[in-house]
Order: C-alpha cells, then structure tokens, then sequence
C-alpha cells in the first residue's frame, strides 16, 4: 500500500512539474507547467513572411517574432502547433479595422487558380476546429510574472472565438489571428497577445533589404500604410459559395496579401504539448 501511495506521489509530482502531451481546451496552465515549459524553450521565435504587389513593385517583408511563452503559454503553444503544421502557409490578411488599427489573417486561403468567369476569386476557408480557454483578463486568466502582454505595433493575438454576454466577456479563442497596426489597437483584457515583433527585413523590388529592429527604430511607415490600404480594400464582399464544401467566394483585388509562417531555431517543437480535447 505504501509503495502504491509513493508512485502516486511520484505521478502527481511528475505531470505537475512537467508540460503533459496534451492540455484540455477549458483549462489554464499552473504556474509550475509554464515554468517548466519556459525551461524547455526559453526563447521561441518564429518568422512571418507577407507578400504583396503595390504600383508593379513586389514587397516582401519577413518579421521576426519573439513568442511570450511564459505570459500567453496557451496561445503560444497553438500557434506552434499550427505553424508546425502549415496551417497558416498561403493563408491571406482578409480584413482591417481602420478603427482599432489591426488586422486579421488565417481564416481565408489563396487559391489563384481558382477564377470564376465573373472574374472573383475564389477562396477556401483554412478549416479550424476546436477553440481554447482565452488567455483574457477578463476570462479570469491570472496576471502572469510579467504581466499582461499589451498590443504594440505588428504585435500578433490570438483572434476571439466566442462571447459570453452573461460575463459580458471573451471566453474562447480560436488560432485565427490578429495582426496590429498600431499601439494599443484592441483591449488586451479581452485578447491574448503572444508575440511582439523583434526584426522586420523590407524588400521592395529589386531595391536593396532595409531592416528594422523593435529595440532601434520602427517599422517603416510607408510598409504600415501600404499593409493598412491593401487590406482595407481586400474584403468587398462575402458570401457562402453553395456548390464546393467549406468554401467562401470573396470579391478580393487582383493582388491580394498573402502570409507565410515558420518556425525558427533547431527546437523539436513537436514535443511540446498540444492545446485541445
């Protein structure tokens, strides 16, 4: 009996010192599995590449992001997992708030051909299932060591799944995303910022690679507006195409905004645990 209640000790000791294989979707990590996963992977980065056309010139920006494990590990951990697995390649920004100043991206996937004799193309909604317990302030989610991660210019979250009008609250998020274009573009109590950009490369052309970093100067205005003006004219209209399965037409501009991600470092990110059932 006592060796039964000793392995039982042991057990419970080891799945709370160490990031299990899987975290339920309505839970939070203890402080004790963040540290542990902060161990494992002390500074996850991962590398954003938007490619765009404006006046005949090709513009490619790849942002480097650092990850705030430690502040949003659920949110972080899904976005991973995601990029591990390709979810958000050929992906495109689909709409901008000129408002709050962000934008959203992940949802919509470019499929060039696929032209419709109306001459709108047809995109595929990237297909999302599940969603997991906000990170939010106002979700009850625990001020971390760090403190809440606040939006910053090109700051990325995790975009709000589902509203809770009896806490009056975002409850859910999903592994869309939402991309700032300003500070403070939305309430951070009710989003789960993950990353903030740390090196912006801008290649316009055939001119030479101009590079930004977060701890030196801002990322060029011209890259800021241009993204703003593009987006903001991309969804004109959207509606349910009836005749293919999981897919939504939208009357998108020739040249559309489209988004890579990876992961950087030689981290075996698959062994860190997944978010979800």
């Amino acid at each position: 009996m006592k060796k039964f209640l000793v392995v039982l000790i042991l057990a419970a000791m080891l799945l709370t010192l160490c990031a299990c294989d899987s975290v339920p979707s309505t839970r939070f990590l203890s402080a004790s599995q963040v540290d542990s996963l902060t161990k494992k992977c002390p500074n996850p980065q991962a590398e954003v590449t938007i490619n765009y056309t404006v006046s005949g010139k090709d513009i490619e920006a790849k942002i480097t992001y650092d990850l705030l494990l430690s502040q949003t590990p659920l949110a972080t951990l899904k976005f991973i997992e995601l990029v591990n697995d390709g979810f958000y390649n050929d992906s495109i920004m689909d709409s901008y708030d000129s408002t709050n100043h962000y934008m959203t991206l992940g949802r919509y996937l470019y499929k060039p051909s696929q032209i419709q004799q109306d001459n709108k193309l047809t995109y595929y909604r990237n297909p999302l299932e599940g969603s997991f317990k906000g990170e939010f302030k106002s979700n009850n989610y625990k001020q971390p060591k760090e403190g809440y991660a606040q939006f910053d210019i090109l700051s990325l979250a995790m975009y709000h799944d589902a509203w809770t009008e009896t806490n009056n609250t975002f409850d859910s998020a999903n592994g869309y995303l939402v991309m700032a274009l300003a500070k403070k573009s939305l309430n951070s109590d009710n989003y789960a910022v993950f990353a903030h950009w740390n090196t912006l490369r801008l290649k316009e052309g055939d001119s030479a690679e101009k590079v930004y970093t977060a701890a030196e100067n801002a990322p060029s205005s011209d890259f800021i507006s241009h993204l703003a003006g593009f987006v903001s004219k991309a969804t004109k209209t959207v509606y349910d195409d009836a005749s293919e399965a999981n897919s939504t037409s939208l009357q998108l501009m020739s040249n559309p905004v489209t988004v890579q991600i990876r992961m950087l470092g030689d981290y075996d990110w698959s062994k860190l645990p997944k978010v979800g059932k």
